[in-house]
């Protein structure tokens, strides 16, 4: 019998919370970014923690199940505290985010092509590698991610983020 998966989010009132880990896979300048679906928007790769599960965990079920790729984790590189606002809700998350490496057989180290693919419940996901030096072209959340990711930090870095994702 297997144990419901219970993912570390919850809303109260009209604010809610979110736990997420994210991946930074870097090849050639490029990141490779995830285009959220319905939306305008790039996010890192990544998903929702579990309970029970460690952020390193996390991580690499979420690439297993979106990218189909058993990744390395290299280091915890930034410790975010997210919070921002949509038209209806206000948002406070928490995500860890990671440098990984894909392995040297990977499709990954073969080219700079869009990745399609439809995850383990039906979601069509796109992956883009976007250049890092034009970051700031594209609308990436967090957006301290525009900026950041110029010069990868020696040691893990805390970040409090306050971002709106809608213009008013």
């Amino acid at each position: 019998m297997q144990t419901p998966r219970t993912m570390i989010t919850f809303k109260s009132g009209r604010i809610h919370f979110n736990y997420r880990v994210g991946g930074i896979l870097i090849q050639n300048e490029h990141i490779l970014c995830e285009a959220a679906s319905k939306e305008d928007f790039w996010t890192l790769p990544g998903g929702r923690a579990e309970l029970g599960e460690s952020a390193s965990a996390t991580l690499l079920r979420e690439m297993q199940e979106e990218l189909g790729v058993h990744m390395k984790i290299e280091r915890l590189l930034f410790v975010v505290e997210n919070f921002f606002t949509e038209p209806i809700d206000s948002w406070h998350e928490l995500c860890f985010y990671f440098l990984m490496n894909a392995p040297a057989d990977s499709y990954f180290n073969q080219s700079l092509e869009t990745i399609k693919r439809v995850d383990e419940v039906g979601n069509h996901l796109r992956f883009d590698w976007l250049p890092i030096t034009k970051l700031e072209a594209f609308p990436i959340y967090p957006p301290f991610l525009q900026k950041a990711l110029y010069e990868i930090p020696e040691h893990t870095v805390h970040i409090e983020e306050h971002s709106s994702r809608f213009e008013e």
